[in-house]
């Protein structure tokens, strides 16, 4: 999901029973109504129920952008020779959330 704060988010943040991963966070310029402009962070986010593990954040943040039924539609028409360009961008979504996993769990 996308979000956007006046103050930079944490990479976790930690309630009861759950844990919001904030990544992707790009400091923005936003213009008010006034015409003022504000510094603000837009950033994406996944909530993970429970204890946080390497494979809970990489599949949420698939799950975030292709559900169940896309990824077996996208692997049913990469089997049959079908839409190879669409296989090919979930194929490099995938490496990239890994990257962004690997980095975070990392600091």
């Amino acid at each position: 999901m996308r979000a956007n704060s006046d103050i930079r988010p944490e990479t976790f943040i930690k309630s009861k029973e759950r844990t919001q991963f904030n990544y992707n966070i790009v400091e923005t310029i936003k213009e008010d109504m006034d015409g003022t402009e504000r510094v603000s962070f837009d950033y994406d986010y996944i909530e993970i129920v429970g204890g946080v593990t390497r494979d809970k954040l990489i599949i949420a943040m698939i799950a975030d952008k292709y559900s169940k039924d896309d990824e077996l539609a996208l692997l049913h028409n990469k089997m049959i020779g079908k839409d190879t360009d669409e296989y090919d961008a979930y194929i490099a979504f995938r490496a990239g959330v890994k990257i962004i996993v690997g980095v975070e769990i990392s600091k």
